[in-house]
């Protein structure tokens, strides 16, 4: 059988695993997590300045644009002037 010493000294490390745990799942949450969403954040801006820089290009070069839509396709032209 284990003492009273023994007893303690298993809770206190499981209660100090837990938190530990408890830390870290916050530094996680308020600290790794919202870095990452920046980062998916900034990329998908200049992910998008590049859609709008290839269809203006396209646009001036051939006068329209198309976009693939599964199996259909929109054909995106400027409007005329007149």
């Amino acid at each position: 059988m284990r003492s009273n010493k023994d007893k303690k000294s298993v809770a206190i490390w499981i209660l100090s695993i837990l938190v530990i745990l408890l830390v870290l799942t916050m530094v996680f949450f308020f600290v790794v997590k919202p870095k990452i969403n920046k980062y998916v954040f900034n990329k998908q801006i200049e992910a998008q300045s590049y859609v709008f820089a290839d269809m203006i290009n396209q646009l001036q070069n051939k006068g329209f644009y198309q976009v693939q839509i599964g199996n259909q396709t929109l054909v995106l032209v400027p409007p005329t002037q007149g």
